[in-house]
């Protein structure tokens, strides 16, 4: 079964207020965010990201989606609008990876033998992909208007570097959410001189597709 979460209430954790009499140039924050599903347990592999913010991180490189044991590791990517994604073939057998979601259709054949082919979208979306050879792989890849952005890990937590000072909302998409309008938790305050967290808690339905869990696309995937 495909992840599927359903929001139910944002908690905000802490929000730290900023200092005043401080110079105006600072390298930003960071900001640890946290998601649980309503039994308390942690939410893995969901896409959180701060709506709007577009100050470069320095030293940013492109994301790498493997294909190991017929699986996109990792299930979900998260990049900024304008964004390369490599995709890199770490079995033995070929693929050929591809997505229907418009506007950000593309095909990779990647052959056996750690074939390694890069992609650019361009267009904020979530992108399915496919393999035109295994029906059972299935990953995302979410292109977002923003600079902070990631996906929680095992502990459902993430944390974002560099975050500038002000009010920012959070963002969030796991498989089963509106790919068209991905919801807002809530807010975090970010001051100039102290890290800011936050928590949220979502109703996790369905668990991220891994090597045990899965199936044909179907028609709604796209």
């Amino acid at each position: 079964m495909v992840a599927a979460l359903r929001l139910v209430r944002p908690a905000l954790l802490a929000v730290l207020s900023g200092a005043a009499g401080l110079p105006s140039a600072y390298s930003g924050q960071p900001v640890a965010l946290t998601v649980t599903g309503r039994d308390g347990r942690p939410a893995a592999d969901v896409a959180l990201y701060l709506a709007g913010v577009h100050t470069p991180l320095a030293n940013q490189r492109s994301p790498v989606v493997d294909q190991r044991g017929e699986v996109f590791v990792p299930a979900v990517t998260v990049v900024p609008v304008d964004s390369d994604v490599e995709f890199i073939n770490s079995d033995p057998t070929s693929h050929h990876v591809y997505s229907f979601s418009r506007p950000n259709t593309f095909e990779l054949p990647l052959y056996k033998g750690n074939a390694r082919l890069r992609t650019h979208f361009s267009q904020p979306g979530v992108v399915v992909l496919g393999c035109n050879i295994h029906d059972s792989m299935l990953g995302y890849v979410v292109v977002v208007d923003s600079t902070r952005s990631g996906v929680t890990g095992p502990d459902g937590r993430l944390t974002l570097p560099d975050v500038p000072a002000g009010r920012h909302v959070v963002r969030a998409w796991a498989p089963g959410l509106d790919r068209v309008d991905p919801p807002e938790l809530g807010v975090v305050e970010v001051s100039e001189t102290a890290p800011a967290s936050a928590s949220f808690e979502l109703e996790v339905t369905r668990a991220a597709r891994g090597p045990k869990q899965r199936g044909s696309l179907a028609g709604s995937d796209y």
